[in-house]
């Protein structure tokens, strides 16, 4: 009986491990998909194919928000040619590099009360 026991406890401490798994994977897979890649969309917002997106282009890409659309090129148009290469496009999308932080200033540290004098 004992031995009947233990073996349904270990099925399902196998199965809660295995759909634990299974729900991380799921996880992952839905990151993945939120994050499309920038090289496939800037294929997808270069309409006429020319390597460069105009601020038409960008314009028909952000529908619901042109205005973001022109604030992207204004800040990420570097050559300053009224376009975007891919390169520009896909700089935009990188996410900022570990040493960018040391760019930021440091934070001060937190004061430390002073310490009580003993009168003794």
């Amino acid at each position: 009986m004992k031995k009947n026991i233990f073996a349904i406890l270990a099925t399902c401490g196998v199965m809660t491990g295995v759909s634990a798994n299974l729900a991380t994977a799921a996880e992952e897979e839905k990151k993945a998909k939120k994050k499309p890649d920038p090289a496939a969309r800037f294929a997808k917002l270069d309409k006429d194919s020319d390597g460069k997106l105009s601020a038409e282009e960008l314009k028909a890409g952000f529908k619901k928000n042109p205005e973001m659309a022109e604030k992207i090129l204004k800040a990420k148009d570097k050559n300053k040619d009224g376009n975007l290469s891919k390169e520009e496009f896909v700089a935009k999308r990188t996410p900022k590099k570990k040493g960018d932080a040391a760019k930021k200033p440091a934070k001060k540290p937190a004061k430390k009360p002073a310490k009580k004098k003993d009168d003794s």
